[in-house]
């Protein structure tokens, strides 16, 4: 039986990916910070593992035993330090699965990290890749996703106070959005019976792109609201927005850094729309499925 490790197990993508797995006949190790979040998944079969994900020590104790591993870096938006903890986290997850001697790994990262600098938290994704690149004999596929779909539920509060969406991406701006059931399911399926090998990066660019103004008018359609608008707000505005909401200095900082490099189109897919790169899932899907029992809650 494959048996396969998944950090952040109760985030978006790893609450979806564990019972993909498992409904395939995989042994799950879920991997998190609170076992109560994680008891969900262990009452659905999987086996939880309460671990640090900057410590090598711990995550090879983690990934012991495994054929697989998901991994990814946790979001700490409080860190006083993001870029040096991104930093620890990769090597941490790298050194564990290379100690652990884990034979393939699905690595999380994000379109822009080809990127040398000047996109925020997605540097510290390009260090992720490049970390794991660096084991011997490693087989690892890298999946950058474009902008998460369910990113669009922090304009909830705007939309519910001022009737619009609004955000600090230009409204005319076209974005690859990508469900992230959609990259669970590729994670699944590469994970399942792996057999992957050598260094690979696969972008997961949604079914097309799509402008945030576009993307109000179809979540305004699923949530009763035809015709909402969509407001750009300055980067100063951004700021001050997400230190109010736990936002570190540095963090709130990187997260400018990267709204301006999509905003400038530094950010964006490099490899060509394919069957590969091309993910089912619609917004105007979404809209219905996820956003609209979001915003009615």
């Amino acid at each position: 039986m494959t048996s396969i490790a998944v950090i952040g197990a109760t985030g978006h993508i790893g609450q979806q990916l564990v019972p993909l797995l498992l409904a395939q006949g995989v042994q799950v190790r879920a991997i998190g910070r609170d076992a109560e979040r994680l008891q969900p998944l262990v009452n659905g079969g999987a086996t939880s593992w309460i671990g640090s994900v900057d410590s090598a020590k711990s995550m090879a104790e983690a990934f012991r035993g495994m054929d697989g591993a998901f991994v990814m870096i946790p979001p700490d938006y409080g860190h006083p330090d993001p870029a040096a903890r991104a930093k620890a986290v990769a090597e941490a997850l790298a050194a564990g699965t290379q100690v652990a001697r884990v034979k393939h790994v699905v690595v999380l990262s994000s379109i822009g990290a080809h990127l040398p600098s000047g996109v925020g938290p997605v540097n510290g994704l390009r260090g992720l890749e490049e970390r794991f690149n660096q084991i011997d004999g490693m087989n690892v596929i890298h999946l950058r996703p474009g902008y998460f779909m369910e990113n669009l539920l922090n304009g909830i509060g705007a939309i519910e106070s001022m009737g619009v969406n609004g955000g600090a991406l230009k409204a005319d701006l076209p974005v690859a959005l990508t469900a992230t059931k959609d990259i669970a399911n590729v994670a699944a399926t590469l994970l399942a019976r792996p057999s992957f090998s050598g260094q690979t990066v696969r972008e997961l660019l949604g079914p097309r792109t799509y402008t945030h103004r576009e993307a109000s008018l179809i979540i305004g359609d699923a949530i009763g609201m035809p015709g909402l608008g969509y407001m750009e707000f300055s980067y100063d505005d951004t700021r001050k927005a997400l230190l109010t909401f736990g936002f570190s200095e540095a963090s709130a900082n990187d997260f400018i850094e990267m709204y301006d490099a999509l905003n400038t189109g530094r950010m964006q897919g490099i490899q060509p729309r394919s069957s590969l790169t091309t993910t089912p899932t619609t917004l105007e899907e979404f809209a219905k499925t996820v956003f609209a029992p979001a915003y009615g809650a």
